[in-house]
């Protein structure tokens, strides 16, 4: 399928989507991501934004910024739930990325170089340390210089953040995870002319 295509049918299923939902659910994310697992991480994207246009156009003009930052959060909180519930395959199934990595014989510094990305952010994401879902074109090169499909990537990113590796022990303290989102990741790894190319859609 060229890039072209693939553009036009995820249009159409966007467009579909928004027509049958004005504020999609949990379930309803669910299902529309298990029928179109191509377009998942377009599909979540596009549910926050339709709550964002639905709390707007409810919210008077003169509604003060708690009001709209509590209805985002609450549609965040719907994507999440539906991210964490999208079904997986059996874990016995599920090849993690370390079992990925080492299938194609590589590392991550070189899928890092590879996709053209700094290492800690692919250290996070095979570490288990950042939450689903990852950024669209994250996944899409990750997934070619891995040569796995995305609901295979998505998968083991299921996988990963729910079994992550704990970090190095400090002095005064226990070893502990720290899951950041990707959006938090990218901004705290990426320098900062290159940001935006990963935090954008394809």
């Amino acid at each position: 399928m060229t890039n072209e295509n693939r553009t036009e049918n995820r249009d159409e299923v966007l467009f579909a989507f928004h027509q049958a939902y004005a504020r999609p659910n949990a379930e309803q994310i669910i299902e529309w991501t298990s029928k179109y697992p191509q377009f998942a991480e377009d599909i979540r994207a596009h549910a926050v934004v339709a709550w964002d246009w639905a709390c707007e156009g409810e919210l008077a003009a003169e509604a003060d910024e708690s009001l709209v930052a509590e209805g985002y959060s609450r549609a965040l909180n719907i994507i999440w739930q539906a991210a964490s519930a999208a079904p997986i395959p059996n874990v016995s199934t599920v090849r993690s990325f370390q079992d990925i990595l080492a299938a194609r014989g590589i590392t991550v510094p070189q899928v890092a170089r590879t996709i053209g990305i700094e290492r800690g952010v692919v250290a996070d994401l095979v570490s288990g340390r950042m939450l689903v879902p990852a950024g669209p074109r994250f996944v899409n090169a990750f997934s070619d210089a891995a040569a796995i499909s995305p609901a295979e990537f998505h998968a083991a990113h299921q996988y990963a953040v729910s079994a992550p590796r704990v970090g190095l022990a400090k002095a005064d303290r226990a070893p502990a995870v720290v899951q950041q989102t990707y959006e938090q990741i990218i901004r705290a790894t990426v320098a900062a002319d290159r940001q935006s190319f990963w935090l954008e859609g394809d």
